[in-house]
């Protein structure tokens, strides 16, 4: 008699865990936890991703990187002709009186620039030796030249070897 009872009883055990599994799971009376927005998941930290190759910068034939301090110096303070090999400057001109842009208000900028090309060995006399060209037209482009671009009051903006 005890042994229907215990296959009773172990058939309904097994039913009730089989019908349990099939459920889902134990039943809680707490709510299920559902986390923020990025709230427990991993971020992977910044330095962790690729970054690309930094590109090799060009060869400086004119060395414009020695000269960086130059930048923010006025033109005056600069011995140009004590600087090595090739040299231009770059400044925008001031038109005089009559003509192109003068006073006209759609030239709020002047159009010329004055070009200042210096040789090795040049002997200077004068504070300038100039002409005015427009923008488009400032010659080619050379690897061992440096060049010097001045802002209207004449101080060094930009170093480069153009």
């Amino acid at each position: 008699m005890i042994r229907p009872f215990v296959t009773v009883l172990a058939s309904c055990v097994i039913l009730s865990a089989l019908s349990a599994c099939a459920l889902g799971g134990p039943v809680s009376t707490y709510p299920e936890y559902r986390p923020a927005p990025g709230q427990g998941q991993y971020v992977r930290p910044q330095y962790l991703y690729t970054q690309p190759t930094p590109r090799v910068p060009n060869v400086d034939a004119c060395q414009s990187r020695l000269y960086a301090g130059l930048v923010g110096q006025h033109e005056g303070a600069i011995f140009i002709a004590g600087l090595p090999g090739r040299k231009r400057i770059i400044k925008p001109a001031q038109t005089e009186g009559f003509g192109y842009g003068a006073g006209d208000p759609l030239y709020s900028q002047t159009p010329y620039v004055e070009v200042r090309e210096f040789l090795p060995g040049q002997t200077l006399y004068a504070p300038s030796i100039s002409n005015l060209r427009d923008r488009l037209n400032l010659g080619p482009e050379i690897g061992d030249r440096l060049t010097l671009e001045l802002d209207d009051e004449g101080y060094v903006q930009l170093i480069d070897c153009r």
